[in-house]
């Protein structure tokens, strides 16, 4: 079967400012959410951005923003949230819209995207249905990718998300594996939000069996328990029943 090679997988997004041609950004891919009503049968497909630092474009110096911020992009064909983490989780910005929309930049001007390309590169993915396919796998350096299948229950929502491996254990007698993968897309399913990318959260799941999955999510943290100041970090914990899969690309 064919599954997307997350090594070749990148969005080129190109903005303008007051109708004149700025930048064009390359984004590797680092996973995918596909978020399914089951009430109408259509799905959404989601991806997840490299995040990168805050930054002024083309200085001879002085590139970093100050102060410094994670930024990262949710991308959909019709909808994309930017979302930056600053190190005073009051400080955070999360600007969705359609991908088109103006978003206010550091420097107070607005830029707007005019062009979203997708590279969805596809390699030919094996199955691996036993620990000690995915052990051997993993001890021979094979690209591989993961696959969390979740039902959203009463709310007609379900969703598939989807992310390379770059990191795994395995027990020496290669009887037990386990993945801890992040970040990746959480599909919120008790989110009312009118846009489906404002119902996803980052977070890492994590798993050692084949149907069921542990997420660390990451939300609002107080830094200090009693004291108000908070951060985002991936503090809140939930597991749940999932159907967990495992290819090796190539």
């Amino acid at each position: 079967m064919k599954i997307l090679d997350y090594r070749n997988c990148f969005t080129l997004n190109h903005s303008a400012r007051d109708g004149v041609p700025k930048n064009i950004c390359r984004t590797q891919l680092l996973a995918k959410c596909t978020l399914t009503n089951r009430q109408t049968s259509e799905s959404f497909d989601y991806f997840l951005g490299k995040e990168c630092i805050g930054e002024h474009m083309y200085l001879d110096f002085g590139i970093a923003q100050v102060p410094t911020s994670e930024v990262a992009v949710i991308f959909n064909p019709n909808e994309t949230s930017l979302q930056k983490k600053f190190v005073d989780h009051n400080n955070d910005v999360v600007q969705s819209g359609p991908f088109a929309a103006k978003r206010k930049g550091f420097d107070g001007g607005y830029s707007y995207s005019t062009e979203l390309q997708f590279i969805l590169d596809e390699a030919e993915g094996t199955p691996l249905t036993t620990p000690q396919a995915i052990s051997k796998a993993m001890m021979a350096g094979n690209p591989m990718v993961g696959r969390t299948t979740l039902d959203g229950g009463e709310p007609g929502w379900g969703a598939v998300l989807e992310y390379p491996l770059m990191y795994m254990n395995v027990q020496p007698d290669f009887e037990v594996f386990q993945v801890d993968m992040g970040p990746v897309l959480y599909p919120d399913f008790e989110s009312t939000a009118e846009m489906l990318v404002d119902r996803l959260q980052f977070a890492y799941v994590m798993y050692n069996t084949f149907d069921e999955a542990e997420f660390a999510i990451r939300v609002p943290t107080k830094v200090v328990e009693g004291q108000s100041g908070e951060t985002l970090h991936y503090s809140k914990v939930v597991k749940m029943s999932a159907t967990n899969e495992v290819f090796r690309i190539g």
